[in-house]
């Protein structure tokens, strides 16, 4: 449902954050991230939409899609959390993200404040 109300848009932020246990705080509210910001009720159930910038939406790496569902990876996740966020921002448990994985995707984003912000929330070198 969540991709359907908008698209193009995925499934991201504290939701994908919260099942890989990088968030402990649980809601049950869907996170999206689409060319809105908008929050929606459907059937009991809250869909909120963070707006992203459209350049971010040039390939799609770091989104798998599952059962017709664009889902963020929790590397891509983290990465949209701490994009809009600009840094204020708090996770509970970063050892489940693969160094790796967001390294590969910090690019994408084209952000020395972003990369700097990363570097050090996962306190490594980048």
């Amino acid at each position: 449902m969540a991709c359907s109300l908008f698209r193009p848009s995925y499934i991201s932020l504290d939701y994908v954050l919260q099942r890989a246990g990088v968030i402990f705080q649980w809601d049950e509210n869907v996170t999206c991230v689409s060319y809105l910001s908008r929050s929606v009720a459907v059937d009991d159930k809250q869909y909120q939409y963070r707006k992203i910038s459209p350049e971010l939406w040039i390939g799609m790496e770091g989104i798998e899609q599952q059962d017709n569902v664009a889902i963020a990876t929790p590397e891509r996740a983290f990465l949209d959390m701490v994009y809009l966020s600009a840094g204020n921002c708090y996770f509970d448990n970063l050892r489940p993200l693969s160094i790796k994985q967001v390294r590969t995707l910090l690019p994408l984003y084209r952000s020395q404040k972003l990369n700097e912000r990363v570097a050090t929330l996962l306190n490594v070198k980048l």
